[in-house]
């Protein structure tokens, strides 16, 4: 036991040592970043919200424009990182099945001179392409017009990560929710969809799988079981726009 501690201290902290070397060295890439830690380590740990406070999110007032609605619906329902959500093209949606396939993601997204690249998986996965989300996507087109990728501005300028942080932050004041003391950051769009579909007995596998965790082979067989998951928040979140006025069809 004690030897597996060190080894996870040493690792640790290489992996911390190389992250601080890159922040001053930006052309030098990382051999740890498509790495995740070993197994023990709780990196960069994150608390979830619960359903309803994701329902929260998407009351009147709280995201403001498509933009918004469309980054924060494809954290909490899709489960994507930041660096792949603003990575996806066009071409990466499937209006028919529906569903989003995840083919890359910018490698060190905070500088300027990021790059696109695999993903931290370093493999192609699949994310569920919700109601809510198509709608945000096609108002995002209608308003700001369609680019080389999905999100975008009008000018065809990328959010930054600055905006990414300083957004989500609103978001929280806005719909009222108390952390409480929890860690409640970005990345915990990813951990309340972990904990939604673990409560619902989706099974530990395919949540890996869908989110690009681990190196596991697709269970494609429990696919549905994780649309109907989603769909159930999302019909809520259907009903909060429906009642502000927006209206929630797909």
């Amino acid at each position: 036991m004690a030897g597996t501690r060190t080894y996870e201290a040493v690792i640790k902290f290489v992996r911390m040592a190389f992250h601080e070397y890159g922040k001053t060295h930006r052309r030098w890439i990382n051999p740890f970043q498509h790495l995740d830690p070993p197994q023990g380590i709780r990196h960069g740990r994150s608390d979830a919200l619960t359903d309803d406070e994701v329902v929260w999110l998407f009351s009147p007032g709280v995201l403001l424009d498509s933009m918004e609605r469309g980054v924060c619906a494809a954290m909490f329902l899709a489960g994507l990182r930041r660096a792949e959500i603003f990575a996806l093209k066009p071409e990466d949606l499937d209006w028919k099945t529906p569903k989003i396939t995840v083919r890359r993601a910018w490698q060190k997204f905070e500088y300027n001179d990021r790059v696109l690249g695999l993903t931290k998986s370093k493999r192609e996965r699949e994310a569920p392409f919700d109601g809510v989300l198509q709608q945000a996507v096609r108002k995002l087109w209608e308003e700001n017009r369609q680019h080389e990728f999905v999100f975008r501005f009008k000018g065809g300028k990328m959010p930054t990560p600055h905006w990414w942080s300083d957004h989500f932050h609103r978001w929280l004041e806005r719909a009222g929710i108390d952390t409480g003391g929890r860690k409640i950051v970005p990345h915990s769009s990813r951990h309340s969809l972990v904990s939604t579909l673990e409560a619902r007995n989706v099974p530990l596998r395919y949540i890996q799988e869908l989110l690009g965790h681990s190196d596991l082979q697709t269970t494609k067989i429990y696919l549905h079981e994780t649309a109907d998951t989603i769909s159930a928040i999302s019909a809520k979140i259907g009903e909060v726009m429906v009642s502000a006025g927006e209206g929630a069809d797909a």
